[in-house]
């Protein structure tokens, strides 16, 4: 609460975003407690929350039950790397109805074997547009973000990756070809980030 009010780390610099809040599967007992920290944060300033879920289907709904029986407000929160968590599409609906951010942020990232989880198939650029198409007939255009979690030198253009660049480039011209309208795009890019990052 102190870093958004005040200030981080003894500057005046105030954080906007509570997270990212990594969590493991199964959950520790620190984590939990984190997440009750998290949502009491939240509930007081109404500030955006973003989550990390543990590589395990039913991770996303664990941690957004604990996040509202502390009373945190789903609608603020992003639950982030859904594109290698939850696969099964009548899952990822009933998720969606809890009315957190949808967070599909592993585009560039394509590979035969996943060291984090070996028995995901990471699916494809391809496979994340259609599921992001299959969300937005499904109702939830509101709910989607979208991003391509550059974290290590090799996902540069320096260093032969997509680089930060990927997405507009590449996937919005994809997702055009798809029948995403250029209106439904915006507001995956434009709007529903404006909205969750928004507080008082």
């Amino acid at each position: 609460v102190d870093e958004i009010l005040s200030g981080a780390d003894g500057t005046n610099i105030k954080c906007g975003v509570v997270g990212e809040i990594g969590c493991s599967w199964p959950l520790t007992p620190s984590e939990h407690r984190v997440l009750q920290a998290t949502a009491h944060a939240q509930s007081q300033l109404g500030c955006p929350v973003i989550i990390h879920p543990g590589r395990n289907s039913g991770a996303p709904f664990q941690i957004i039950r604990i996040l509202q029986e502390a009373g945190a407000d789903a609608s603020k929160i992003v639950m982030s790397h859904l594109d290698r968590t939850i696969f099964d599409t009548k899952k990822l609906l009933e998720f969606a109805e809890l009315g957190c951010y949808l967070e599909y942020d592993l585009f560039g990232t394509e590979f035969l074997h996943y060291q984090f989880h070996p028995d995901v198939d990471m699916p494809s650029d391809n496979e994340r547009i259609a599921r992001i198409r299959m969300l937005i007939n499904e109702g939830y255009e509101d709910r989607i973000v979208i991003a391509h979690d550059v974290h290590t030198k090799n996902r540069l253009m320096k260093y032969g990756g997509h680089g930060y660049s990927h997405i507009l480039k590449n996937i919005v011209p994809k997702m055009l070809i798809r029948g995403i309208s250029q209106s439904k795009i915006d507001k995956i890019l434009l709007e529903n980030p404006k909205r969750w990052l928004t507080f008082k």
